[in-house]
């Protein structure tokens, strides 16, 4: 593409160039005076060039010819070169001319590296460790390395007491003739088969790892030897079995004062239990007899009055004489006016009720009791739950026709309250229990499924 166009610049060029030169020609030709350039019409002009000679024509035609052809076919890259073109103002190199390229810029000196902040001697320690193991085993592994450098690299013997040190238990202020199998010495090698995992070569690369490990090794036999009963004598056997003989003598003898301790405390409550049953049976017994004499004082009262003309009642008709109706045949006016009158008092204190059934989506949730004797009611607060915990007292006033107490528990709906069961406790069976918390269950609305409500209530008569 670039030498096309560079062909194309040349021969426009040279197509101006020669129609430059014809002109400059024909203008020879005719004469630079101005008379030649003075005339009447165009008609006047035509007709002079036509009679000009030709051979003149044709010397400014060579002329122009010649110019021209040295432009054609030079080679301007020589000139190019010795004085190559300067770029736009704009700066924008010209089309067709290479730019030679700036140098390049010289590359800056590199930078001197910062020194390396000095590693303290455990975290040079944790490097050379490696990374096969955790940070906490890796820091762990370090620190037990650097601990243990003074005493690897001591040659003097050491103490058994700081030999327990390093594997992180305290020395035992017991004997020296362990068994084994004591729970000390089962310890003591878990430890070192923790460290044998610090150490291993496969996971550890500190290069002193490999001799901690062994130096633990050999702490760990000595202690073993030494606090084990491989080398007692006969005396000191005789001595260690004489003591384990008597500690579990006292040992059975503490087990069997504790049992004894047991069961004497389980006689006396058995007895404890007895002897309240033999005061509530009492209780019970001295009830009744007051019962029963106040049912005879009370019949004893109530006898028919002999007949009197002051109390009889007129009666008129043929059986005037014959049928007379006294007041003494139903009983005194006290005896007809006593089923209004108030014979006692009744206190009930309504505790909890017990596995009620779940809410459902149209229920608040919120349980309450109504508790019923005769007329007279008291409703319990609102408590939500399926264990709901009332804790609440009630009075009532017992007339001689009142025989029961009725409680019933509703939850609290958003239109009206929803039934959950029903109770009815005769006063013989409150009486009987007077005092003592009484457990009922629940009667359900219906009969369908297999809910278990209870109920546990308190109550005690007071007779007037």
């Amino acid at each position: 593409m670039a030498n096309c166009g560079q062909c194309c610049l040349r021969l426009a060029s040279g197509a101006i160039i020669l129609l430059v030169a014809c002109l400059i020609g024909i203008l020879v030709s005719l004469g630079s005076t101005e008379a030649a350039w003075q005339l009447g019409s165009v008609e006047e002009v035509w007709n002079d060039l036509a009679g000009l000679d030709l051979s003149a024509y044709f010397v400014a035609l060579l002329i122009g010819i010649l110019t021209t052809l040295p432009a054609l076919f030079c080679n301007r890259g020589h000139s190019e070169k010795e004085a190559p073109l300067e770029p736009d103002s704009t700066g924008k190199a010209n089309p067709g001319v290479e730019v030679p390229k700036a140098p390049a810029p010289p590359a800056p000196a590199p930078k001197p590296k910062p020194k390396p902040k000095p590693l303290s001697p455990r975290s040079q320690a944790k490097e050379l460790v490696g990374s096969r193991m955790s940070p906490e085993q890796a820091q762990k592994a370090a620190e037990k390395i650097l601990s243990l450098r003074s005493y690897v690299e001591r040659t003097d013997p050491i103490n058994l007491d700081e030999m327990w040190a390093f594997f992180d238990m305290p020395a035992p202020t017991s004997s020296r003739s362990m068994d084994p199998s004591d729970p000390i010495m089962q310890t003591l090698k878990g430890k070192l088969n923790r460290q044998r995992l610090l150490f291993h070569p496969d996971k550890n690369g500190h290069p002193e790892a490999e001799k901690t490990f062994k130096f633990l090794e050999v702490c760990h036999q000595k202690l073993m030897r030494a606090y084990t009963r491989q080398g007692e004598s006969v005396h000191q056997r005789t001595r260690r079995e004489e003591e384990e003989l008597k500690k579990e003598q006292e040992r059975r003898q503490k087990q069997e004062e504790e049992r004894r301790a047991q069961m004497a405390l389980i006689e006396k409550e058995e007895e404890e239990r007895v002897r309240r049953a033999e005061r509530q049976q009492q209780r019970l017994e001295a009830m009744l007899q007051a019962k029963q004499s106040a049912f005879e004082a009370k019949c004893n009262n109530s006898q028919i009055l002999p007949r009197t003309c002051s109390n009889e009642l007129p009666v008129t008709g043929i059986f005037a004489n014959t049928c007379v109706l006294s007041k003494s045949l139903v009983g005194r006016q006290e005896d007809a006016e006593e089923p209004t009158a108030a014979i006692g008092r009744l206190k009930v204190c309504l505790q909890r009720a017990r596995d009620l059934p779940v809410p459902e989506y149209f229920l608040s949730g919120f349980n309450f009791a109504e508790v019923r004797v005769g007329e007279q009611s008291f409703q319990s607060p609102k408590v939500a739950g399926e264990n709901p915990v009332w804790d609440c007292s009630f009075s009532y006033d017992v007339h001689r026709v009142d025989t029961v107490l009725k409680v019933s528990i509703f939850r609290e709906g958003w239109f009206q309250d929803n039934f959950l069961g029903k109770l009815e406790i005769p006063f013989l069976d409150i009486e009987e229990w007077s005092g003592h918390p009484i457990g009922r269950l629940l009667e359900p609305e219906d009969d369908v499924g297999d809910s278990c409500m209870l109920l546990e209530l308190c109550a005690s008569f007071e007779w007037f």
